[in-house]
């Protein structure tokens, strides 16, 4: 029996020499599918808008805080599409202002006493485009155009109190003048920046942006007074952090 199974293996042999011998490669776990969305939290602080009032006020320099919500809908590795809805608050009050005007038959001048306020509330909401480079694995360059509409309503508070002065008498009045006023316009927006990725799905973002709309509220406050708002356009710095889902 012994010598039967040696000769069987031996005549075996010979049967498998001439055949290759195939060795399967492992399987690849799975890749995970990029993600498709994204949505930003972000801040900005705007500033170098001036003289956002139709008439001549020396007006200081009006600065902004606001904040915005942003999805972002990926093209490729690179492009994406973006949608951010924004608010911005600015407001600026500087001490009394003088009045002059005078013409060559009837000349007059009037001052005014007090403070007065500018503040502005502006909604946006702006569809755009995003183009990102990679630095390395953490660290990306990224710059976006936004242009949708806004709604911006602006509110004037006028000095405690005027004097008026004409060649033949003298007029004071007390009181405060309020003036406010809405409008619609368009928004538009530029950005470039840096990204971290903090996380495979949490980033942090710094950009440069440069903001305006093309909103001009007509200010009534119902005594005589009528004024219209400017547009305005403002440098700024946005930062905020994103999410992957």
């Amino acid at each position: 029996m012994k010598k039967t199974v040696i000769l069987a293996a031996m005549l075996a042999v010979p049967a498998f020499a001439g055949q290759k011998v195939t060795v399967q490669p492992a399987t690849a776990a799975p890749t995970p599918a990029p993600a498709q969305w994204a949505v930003e939290l972000g801040y900005n602080y705007n500033w170098g808008a001036k003289d956002i009032m139709s008439w001549e006020v020396p007006c200081k320099e009006i600065r902004t805080h606001g904040a915005d919500i942003t999805l972002v809908r990926p093209i490729d590795e690179n492009q994406a599409f973006t949608l951010r809805l924004g608010y911005n608050y600015g407001s600026r009050s500087w001490g009394g202002c003088y009045y002059e005007e005078s013409d060559p038959v009837d000349g007059y001048y009037a001052s005014a006493s007090g403070s007065d306020t500018i503040r502005t509330h502006t909604f946006s909401l702006m569809p755009g485009y995003r183009y990102t480079h990679a630095l390395c694995d953490k660290t990306s360059l990224y710059c976006g155009v936004n242009v949708g509409v806004s709604n911006q309503s602006l509110k004037y508070r006028g000095a405690d109190s005027f004097d008026f002065t004409y060649p033949d008498y003298s007029e004071h009045e007390d009181g405060t003048m309020k003036q406010h006023g809405s409008q619609w316009g368009l928004a538009y927006s530029a950005e470039a920046g840096v990204r971290y990725a903090i996380t495979e799905a949490v980033d942090f973002f710094v950009a440069y942006q440069f903001t305006g709309n093309t909103c001009k509220p007509k200010l009534d406050g119902g005594e005589g007074y009528h004024v219209r708002g400017k547009a305005q356009n403002y440098h700024g710095v946005r930062a905020g952090f994103g999410i992957k889902f």
